[in-house]
């Protein structure tokens, strides 16, 4: 697998800790940070094939994560992740340019083949990807 660098911006530490085990073990060179700030500083200094984020967070918050880093050259595929999620929230990923759009509790599974699916070259990905 090509090397995939990702960037995980939550504040809820089981969140942000999970992801990143399970995303390792995948093969993926995974950062985490607890919040938006710091996800921007992160996503400005490195590169990030991904960012995982989530919607509300301290300092900054999912969308001005999602604003700022869409600003940088290559851009990294934004992941939105959300416990508070509305279809309005879905549309609105979509129109600001998420990648995908999960929401909590999501499976680990989803945002795995969310990974796959890019790397394996299948692309197409639907934005509709909450668990069932």
């Amino acid at each position: 697998m090509t090397s995939c660098r990702i960037l995980i911006a939550d504040d809820e530490f089981l969140i942000r800790w999970s992801l990143t085990q399970a995303l390792s073990q995948e093969g993926y060179d995974v950062i985490s940070v607890e919040d938006g700030r710091k996800a921007v500083e992160a996503a400005q200094s490195q590169h990030f094939d991904f960012i995982i984020t989530d919607l509300i967070m301290p300092e900054l918050d999912g969308w001005k994560v999602l604003e700022i880093t869409k600003q940088s050259q290559p851009s990294p595929r934004v992941i939105i992740i959300t416990a508070h999620g509305k279809e309005e929230t879905k549309i609105m990923a979509e129109e600001r340019g998420a990648w995908a759009y999960v929401e909590k509790p999501y499976l680990i599974e989803k945002i795995k083949k969310i990974l796959k699916e890019v790397f394996n070259g299948e692309g197409g990905l639907d934005l509709n990807l909450n668990p069932a």
